[in-house]
């Protein structure tokens, strides 16, 4: 046996550690690539979970104004009603004296901080199809009621000769927005047995 004959064994071949050393680089990278995808995973479902605790106290404090302000537009609407069918409010002082509980219009001030802040931040393309459907249809629907109020409230004329007619848009105006306050508090009481205050939430 000669010299190089001996020696084949013991010298590995270049190509093997070639392919031994490919296959580590690969392993590594796909290792790398599947502890980042673990990683951004659990950091969208914390920015999910946040997001979520944040839209339920939103909703929550929605409705608890909505609903602190509801025996007050209930009291106006029936007071506005009597006031246009009598026909006897021809001055603001007539009408005061037709709805005693008048004060002005206080209206809720209704957030969607919550919401807009997921949007923007991709929250919602993680929350569920029936979550997300859920919620759109609730913050379009407080949208809308925010623009009645924002339209409406400038449109009134208190001065004595216009109150005749003031009192009939009244009258239209707190029918209006108990009924928009009414489905509001529904959805609301909907989304919270949603996300999670209720037996018909998401498990």
């Amino acid at each position: 046996m000669t010299q190089d004959q001996g020696g084949i064994g013991k010298h590995e071949s270049p190509i093997r550690r070639i392919l031994v050393e490919s296959a580590l680089i690969v392993f590594s990278i796909l290792l790398a690539f599947a502890a980042n995808q673990w990683n951004d995973a659990r950091k969208q479902r914390a920015l999910v979970e946040r997001s979520l605790r944040s839209i339920r106290e939103e909703i929550a404090g929605n409705a608890k104004r909505v609903e602190e302000r509801l025996p007050y537009h209930r009291t106006l609407e029936m007071a506005t009603f009597r006031a246009d069918s009598s026909k006897r409010v021809h001055s603001y002082a007539d009408f005061k004296l037709a709805a005693p509980a008048w004060s002005g219009f206080e209206n809720p001030e209704l957030d969607g901080t919550a919401w807009q802040t997921a949007i923007t931040l991709g929250a919602v393309s993680a929350m569920g199809f029936d979550t997300v459907k859920a919620l759109s249809r609730l913050y379009a629907y407080q949208g809308k009621v925010d623009q009645y109020t924002t339209a409406s409230i400038p449109t009134f004329d208190f001065a004595d000769q216009a109150m005749a007619g003031t009192v009939r848009r009244m009258w239209v105006y707190f029918f209006s927005s108990r009924v928009q306050e009414d489905t509001l508090m529904n959805r609301y009481r909907e989304a919270l047995r949603l996300l999670g205050g209720g037996p018909s939430a998401d498990k």
